[in-house]
């Protein structure tokens, strides 16, 4: 053989290696509370066997909040139901093809119910990088996996006034707090020449089911139309989180918080929401043409309308009642799962409906529910 071909095919060789090496997998699930210490085993288990039989070869799994019930006063049991819920989780932190740290855990609402939470989550996952603001060291969070880029932020934060006077405290939630660190965090990604970007939060930036009230954009409860300065500031922070996830391209924001699945773009990223591993499952934002009466449900299509006027939303006759018209959501319980290559991401959701008259069980197989593509 020439020696100029030989090059050539080694050459070849070691540029095929690189690329097979910069693609991988993960998942992305969310929100497994239940009545098992704080977990909902059954489901969440039976997701997991389901997800290492069929992809021995996962990379890691990033979990977007609300993996138990906590407490609103005991803190001790809210870290004792954490500790449960990780047992429940050991296949994944066990498996032979795993990467550490295995779990990425994001702060939901539920682990943040009382002052002590956010000391008591740093203990519980203490394998995590220290890379965010000086407030949220283990709680937000950044790291790069082979051509990636993952930044976890911290949407549940708890508010500390004076340490010595336990009155002046208070949850901090439904919003980013720290811009600056995750524009900082995106363009350092972005000139190291990573591929792509997931972001990933507990709270969504657009509802699409049983927490039109509350999620980034927090327009409140019994709210009938006027934006006053403080929806306005959460509106404003949203817009400005969602503008940061455009200027850099970013693949998905992917979370939870609301118990579904649902996916759409808009301007061009997706929001991926995995909502539930075992959380009683919601219906989605009620619609003109829907029996809003069906089921659980939020709230009216007529108490919804003012929502979707301040949110701009497609509703209406023949309308979804979501921000984007090309949203694609299942009521189910689910994981998805991110095959990263170097131009795209395919995404396959796996998931299995509830059992009929059940929020919490399902009696069925679990079953691919949806696939689409993420082009670079």
């Amino acid at each position: 053989m020439h020696q100029n071909m030989k090059r050539t095919i080694i050459l070849l060789l070691f540029l095929s290696s690189i690329v097979f090496s910069q693609s991988f997998k993960f998942v992305a699930m969310s929100d497994s509370r239940g009545s098992d210490n704080g977990v909902n085993t059954p489901v969440l288990s039976a997701l997991i066997d389901h997800m290492l039989k069929n992809y021995p070869e996962l990379k890691f799994v990033v979990f977007a909040g609300d993996m138990v019930n906590g407490h609103e006063y005991d803190t001790d049991r809210t870290k004792r139901e954490l500790l449960h819920w990780k047992e429940v989780m050991a296949p994944i932190y066990n498996s032979p093809n795993i990467a550490w740290p295995g779990v990425w855990p994001v702060v939901g609402n539920h682990e943040i119910r009382h002052r002590d939470d956010e000391n008591n989550f740093r203990d519980v996952f203490q394998d995590v990088y220290m890379n965010g603001p000086k407030e949220q060291k283990g709680l937000s969070y950044s790291f790069d996996f082979g051509n990636s880029h993952f930044c976890i932020m911290n949407t549940d934060a708890w508010y500390y006034g004076d340490l010595s006077d336990t009155t002046d405290d208070r949850r901090d939630w439904h919003q980013i707090k720290y811009m600056d660190w995750v524009e900082a965090d995106l363009k350092s990604a972005t000139a190291r020449g990573m591929k792509h970007i997931f972001t990933f939060s507990h709270e969504m930036p657009f509802p699409i089911g049983g927490h039109l009230r509350d999620g980034l954009p927090n327009l409140g409860s019994n709210f009938k139309g006027k934006i006053d300065s403080t929806r306005q500031y959460y509106l404003d922070r949203r817009d400005a989180f969602w503008n940061l996830m455009q200027k850099y391209k970013a693949d998905a924001h992917i979370c939870g918080h609301e118990h579904t699945y649902g996916r759409q773009e808009v301007n061009g990223v997706y929001q991926v929401l995995n909502g539930s591993s075992g959380a009683p499952l919601y219906n989605f934002n009620p619609r003109y043409d829907k029996d809003s009466t069906t089921g659980w449900t939020e709230m009216t299509y007529e108490e919804a309308v003012p929502y979707y006027k301040a949110l701009n939303y497609n509703y209406g006759p023949g309308k979804n009642s979501q921000r984007s018209e090309n949203f694609v959501g299942k009521r189910a319980f689910n994981y998805s799962v991110y095959e990263v290559l170097n131009d795209k991401v395919i995404v396959k959701t796996y998931g299995a409906y509830p059992t009929k008259g059940s929020n919490t069980k399902f009696d069925m197989d679990i079953e691919l529910i949806d696939e689409f593509v993420i082009e670079k």
